[in-house]
């Protein structure tokens, strides 16, 4: 099993008291199944839904002033650097919303 695996279960350790015939009293850790429980890792939904808010807004925004926008960037000079950080503004919100989309899902990549 692998160490980092979310849904690994938790074992729970109780300790119980056992009496020898020499009459001494040992305690040792003992585990059972019934006593196990599933540990399941947190869904992001709320950054999930905040960063997919995001990045339609941003389209809608884009997309509702596309002459303003156009106009705005091809001025040239140091406009031109609008167009490339457009692009990673919604590269980073579209892929943040993706990435967690897919752990809401509780899709992972394989692990080799």
């Amino acid at each position: 099993m692998r160490q980092n695996d979310p849904y690994q279960p938790e074992l729970s350790v109780q300790r119980t008291t056992r009496t020898s015939k020499s009459s001494s009293v040992s305690t040792t850790p003992s585990t059972s199944k019934a006593t196990q429980t599933a540990f399941r890792k947190k869904r992001p939904v709320g950054k999930m839904v905040l960063f997919g808010a995001m990045s339609l807004g941003a389209y809608a925004l884009l997309f509702s002033n596309e002459a303003l926008v156009t106009n705005t960037f091809t001025l040239g000079g140091w406009h031109a650097a609008l167009p490339v950080g457009t692009a990673f503004l919604f590269s980073f919100m579209h892929g943040a919303f993706a990435s967690n989309f897919l752990d809401v899902l509780g899709l992972e990549a394989k692990k080799a």
